[in-house]
């Protein structure tokens, strides 16, 4: 079972580690079997939870998501599933599943 000191030791920073742990307990509520792994990455600079084929990203809900980070991680995780765990003020985690091929859209100034 992991503790909070184990995402402290993979994090970037101490908000990060304790989001990351709030998934993991979330997550673990679930599934019993809490076979996780901490991951940083340095050249993405992206933290992240993987069990199986499955990578929790945790974000803050008053931060903004850069969707150019997850198709990156996306394309280093091939086979996996990424999902955003967003946390918000209230320690409620929503869950979003990062559809393949996930881009910003275009502003098109000449639309309505």
């Amino acid at each position: 079972m992991l503790e909070l000191n184990d995402f402290k030791t993979v994090s970037p920073d101490d908000l990060t580690a304790a989001l990351g742990f709030q998934i993991y307990k979330d997550l673990r509520n679930e599934e019993q079997n809490g076979d996780f792994q901490v991951n940083y990455d340095q050249h993405l600079k992206v933290f992240y939870l993987t069990k199986e084929d499955k990578a929790y990203v945790p974000v803050l809900h008053t931060k903004e998501i850069d969707l150019k980070i997850l198709q990156a991680l996306q394309e280093k995780l091939e086979n996996i599933n990424i999902y955003l765990a967003i946390v918000d003020n209230t320690a409620n985690i929503l869950y979003y599943q990062i559809s393949q091929g996930l881009c910003e859209k275009p502003v098109n100034k000449n639309s309505v």
